[in-house]
């Protein structure tokens, strides 16, 4: 069993205080990697989305969708920062993303998805997003959305993340953390 001198969170706070969405941040990286280990699938018909690190290296891809588009937030009056967080992110196909999604408001996009796909809730289970209600899908609430999905994804991590008694000292700030993050600003 490896050892390590810092500790992990994995708590769903840390993960949005730390999301920026950069696809070159190693932690970002790591919550893309239990994205794609629940093999995501197609909001409309439950097909498999092509995940090829081809696609994916680039956080421009077409691939990437802001579940809460990027237009609608910034109607909404979110700041850059609040939006391109990593909770927000779902993998999807370039079709999806670009012709029917778009900057609709999730409760709209996914009330037509919901019409043509009767297993909705097992496309969105691959996405980490449970019942569209509680995650404020219906409600277009992105900071519900915000918190419920980061707390799926800490207990998905936690389920990964052998705990040891470091961890409980938190997850400090590492120079390379800061260099990552000021590339985001860039």
């Amino acid at each position: 069993m490896p050892d390590y001198e810092w500790g992990v969170d994995t708590s769903a706070e840390f993960i949005i205080k730390n999301g920026s969405f950069n696809t070159g941040r190693s932690f970002v990286k790591a919550i893309l990697c239990l994205y794609t280990y629940y093999l995501p699938k197609c909001f409309r018909d439950n097909a498999l989305i092509n995940i090829s690190n081809s696609w994916l290296k680039q956080s421009n891809s077409r691939n990437y969708h802001h579940f809460f588009p990027r237009a609608f937030l910034t109607k909404k009056g979110y700041e850059p920062w609040q939006i391109n967080n990593v909770v927000n992110i779902t993998i999807v196909d370039d079709y999806l993303n670009k012709r029917d999604i778009g900057a609709k408001a999730p409760s709209r996009y996914m009330k037509t998805f919901s019409k043509e796909n009767d297993d909705i809730v097992s496309a969105m289970g691959t996405h980490l997003i449970g019942n569209l209600e509680a995650f404020g899908i219906w409600s277009d609430d992105y900071d519900k959305f915000l918190s419920m999905r980061a707390r799926a994804i800490s207990r998905a991590l936690k389920k990964r993340v052998v705990s040891r008694l470091i961890d409980e000292e938190g997850q400090l700030l590492t120079s390379s953390d800061m260099e990552e993050e000021a590339t985001n600003f860039e």
